[in-house]
């Protein structure tokens, strides 16, 4: 009787697990929910340089990485990048705790399943 009750208590533990993480992950991808921030890189303050051999005046130089920092920064936000980071940062948090509930529900199954040999 003991197996069955930790066994369904496991079960339980996992589900609930499972379902609060899907239901968080929801809140997070719909925008509802802020992502939890692990990574913030700021990308605004990155200096583009050039090789010194390139055989351009200074004036030259710097026209060049002012335009490639702008056109980079149009292209791809710093913020953009956080985003992507966190967000995969959450999904492999997730999936190893879908993974890791799931083992603790299938131990809880196996828990119910087996019976206690009675002796005689």
């Amino acid at each position: 009787m003991a197996n069955k009750i930790i066994g369904y208590s496991f079960v339980f533990l996992g589900v609930i697990i499972i379902l609060w993480g899907l239901w968080f992950s929801y809140g997070i991808f719909t925008g509802k929910t802020p992502s939890p921030e692990l990574f913030k890189i700021d990308i605004s303050k990155k200096e583009i340089f050039l090789p010194q051999g390139t055989g351009l005046n200074e004036q030259m130089q710097n026209q060049i990485s002012s335009l490639l920092q702008s056109q980079l920064g149009n292209l791809i936000s710093g913020d953009s990048i956080n985003k992507i980071l966190n967000l995969t940062a959450w999904s492999i948090f997730m999936a190893i705790l879908v993974l890791a509930c799931g083992k603790i529900s299938l131990i809880g199954i196996n828990l119910i399943k087996t019976e206690p040999k009675k002796e005689t």
